[in-house]
């Protein structure tokens, strides 16, 4: 048996015959929850539906402390996204920050070169994760089943914040926007996070006080991305630990919760973008078992930044994402038809 721990704001919720118990701080509070999340590690199993326990994690947010963004005064943290840097060019001048001001101009930019986009790498920022495994066992020892539960419960209560989107047409260019999302409020008591995420993407220039008035709705970029043709181009995508990020694209581009399964979840990521779905963690260490850490550790293994060029900390989504497609196309070269084998392998999923 295995139970979930929710960390957001030091609480811990844990099975104790279907009572759960909540404690902020040294103040135990006992709630009656229909928990029902225990289950018997084997293979196949699915956890039984969790929407109970989410309505009263929701429930209990209204007596938390909120992260305040406009006082916060931390030591920024260097992102692992942006630690190469360059005094003489930033790849952040490459990515098209993307709010509902600009949607239209940019939406037409996209419809223009959609047909011929060869690579899509994507990458999404969200408020960290707050259920996580709770009896234990090492991340590793976990089965596919049981890592897609832990995706699906924080997907279905996190709200995303940025989607990045990297692209490469057939004739050699690139281009990187950052779709910045409305929905997620950082003043409401009402929408989760982990506090230590949201401080540490403020600290890398997420605008969290403009998400909720000048953010994108998500039906509207949904609609961009399938009517623009991106997605009937069947280009090869691409991700960086990508079992997270294609949960929520999955979620945001059908407009439904994920599926109880995992297979049924990757037949919806199949049937969405086709089957050359790679994920460049895996890539690069079947490239270099050398080849580990953060995205900017495999970036700067493969030398796949163009020289004079550096990679800036101020667009975590877009840089992100074409980082990735850059990381992604140095493997394609590398690898050629060895990296077949690896198609739809999600690390965080069905590999760590």
């Amino acid at each position: 048996m295995f139970s979930l721990f929710f960390f957001p704001h030091h609480w811990n919720l844990c099975e104790d015959r279907h009572t759960a118990r909540l404690i902020l701080g040294s103040c135990p509070v006992r709630k009656p929850v229909p928990f029902g999340l225990g289950v018997h590690a084997r293979a196949g199993h699915v956890l039984p539906s969790f929407l109970p326990i989410i309505k009263q994690v929701q429930q209990n947010l209204e007596q938390m402390p909120l992260f305040d963004h406009r006082s916060y005064s931390g030591k920024k943290k260097t992102s692992p996204h942006c630690k190469i840097r360059s005094p003489a060019s930033s790849m952040d001048g490459a990515v098209r920050s993307v709010w509902a001001d600009n949607f239209k101009a940019e939406s037409r930019l996209l419809h223009q070169i959609a047909p011929a986009v060869v690579h899509v790498a994507l990458n999404v920022q969200y408020p960290g994760c707050v259920f996580v495994h709770g009896n234990g066992r090492n991340h590793r020892d976990l089965t596919a089943e049981e890592r897609y539960e832990l995706i699906r419960a924080n997907v279905a209560l996190l709200m995303p914040l940025q989607v990045g989107i990297a692209v490469r047409t057939d004739d050699g260019r690139r281009f990187a926007w950052e779709f910045n999302l409305r929905g997620f409020d950082i003043t409401s008591r009402k929408h989760a996070r982990d506090p230590k995420s949201v401080a540490y993407l403020a600290g890398c220039g997420v605008d969290f006080s403009r998400l909720p008035r000048a953010g994108i709705d998500g039906y509207r970029l949904r609609w961009l991305l399938r009517d623009s043709g991106l997605i009937r181009a069947r280009p090869s995508w691409a991700t960086f630990a990508g079992a997270y990020h294609v949960a929520y694209f999955v979620t945001m581009m059908y407009g439904e919760k994920l599926p109880h399964s995992l297979n049924a979840f990757m037949e919806m990521a199949r049937q969405l973008i086709g089957r050359p779905l790679y994920d460049v963690k895996r890539l690069a260490r079947e490239h270099d078992r050398s080849c580990v850490g953060a995205l900017s550790n495999v970036v700067g293994k493969l030398a796949a930044v163009p020289p004079g060029e550096g990679i800036s900390k101020s667009k975590p989504a877009g840089t992100g994402s074409i980082m990735a497609l850059l990381a992604f196309e140095t493997l394609k070269n590398k690898l050629g038809a060895d990296m077949e084998k690896y198609r739809h392998e999600l690390c965080g999923l069905q590999v760590v």
